[in-house]
């Protein structure tokens, strides 16, 4: 082998090994990179934009005048105690009675096999919702035009099963029920707390303690003088359901290497929209209760403020002085 093809060769391995290098990196960013394009809400298109910078540190800021303000945010995990699923069922038929009697045996059905995999008869609550004609159009024909005249078809009817549950695992037998008698139409999951209040006055008595421990470090370590002024305290709640964290996303699209085929129809394999359920982040929270969750919990939030002001030491101190009856002048000190 002379000079020049083992040079070449040289340069050839070289290549391939920053290609293998860059190709293992990317691989394993790439990865990364579309998760977090499915995460974003139908947004395929992945930009680098769209990533956490990973240097980026939290710049505290100074509020204006004399005043420290505090702040805590709180986010509490809380399982559901109950649980009422909504199914949708719609029904045709030619006449008023076809159409009612129809519907009427596919929900008596249902609510009688419900109660047999352990719904009990109250839990279950039909909701009319709609009952309306159907049309269709008839072909009129005259002389010297044809008309298209609108004519009643049929009826439709669509009544509403709320079901009320306890436990999560028990969905997958309703769902096995409904699919018997033809019932689809999942409209949603209602998620309840039975005391709601109870989860507000712990996640305030957290938010106390947390601000009476900052207040304590600022005056003891840090020598700031919280003690003498004044103080305001300002709160806020909410809540986010299972039912407004639930996003979607479609699979990436794989392109054969080979390219697209020139001539011919192409056919894409179809590719289903993923749903998953996408809690509330815990970046941005200074306490998390029970931060742990298997299943989809009701997320509440509270958020606690408080302001001081703090006394401006260059002001002149006021002094207080009694006069006494033998004309005495005597300081008094005032708290």
């Amino acid at each position: 082998m002379n000079y020049q093809s083992f040079k070449h060769c040289n340069l050839l391995i070289l290549a391939c090994c920053i290609l293998f290098n860059v190709a293992g990196t990317a691989q394993k960013s790439g990865n990364v990179n579309r998760s977090l394009g499915n995460v974003n809400y139908n947004n395929n298109d992945y930009s680098p934009n769209h990533q956490v910078p990973q240097d980026v540190l939290p710049q505290a800021r100074m509020t204006g005048g004399r005043m420290v303000e505090l702040d805590v945010q709180l986010l509490s995990n809380q399982k559901a105690d109950n649980y009422v699923a909504i199914f949708n069922l719609t029904q045709m038929g030619k006449t008023v009675e076809e159409t009612n009697k129809i519907l009427t045996d596919r929900y008596n059905g249902f609510a009688q096999e419900l109660q047999s995999v352990g719904v009990p008869k109250d839990a279950i609550y039909l909701d009319m919702v709609t009952f309306v004609p159907l049309y269709e159009y008839e072909k009129e024909k005259k002389l010297f035009s044809k008309t298209h005249n609108e004519v009643p078809k049929g009826f439709e009817m669509q009544q509403n099963v709320h079901i009320k549950y306890k436990e999560a695992s028990m969905m997958t037998k309703i769902m096995a029920v409904a699919a018997k008698y033809e019932i689809f139409d999942l409209v949603k999951v209602d998620y309840f707390v039975d005391n709601q209040e109870a989860v507000y006055v712990e996640m305030r008595e957290k938010a106390v303690d947390h601000l009476v421990k900052e207040i304590e470090l600022y005056v003891e370590k840090l020598g700031v003088d919280l003690e003498s002024g004044y103080r305001i305290v300002a709160e806020n709640k909410s809540v986010s359901f299972p039912l407004d964290r639930y996003s979607s996303y479609n699979a990436f699209s794989n392109v054969s290497l080979g390219g697209t085929p020139e001539k011919g129809k192409v056919l894409d394999m179809y590719k289903p929209k993923t749903m998953y359920y996408d809690k509330v982040a815990y970046d941005q929270f200074d306490i998390v209760i029970n931060p742990t969750i298997l299943e989809p919990a009701i997320q509440f939030m509270y958020n606690m403020k408080i302001q001081i002001a703090i006394k401006d030491p260059s002001l002149p101190k006021k002094e207080h002085f009694w006069l006494t009856p033998d004309g005495d002048i005597l300081p008094v000190k005032m708290d």
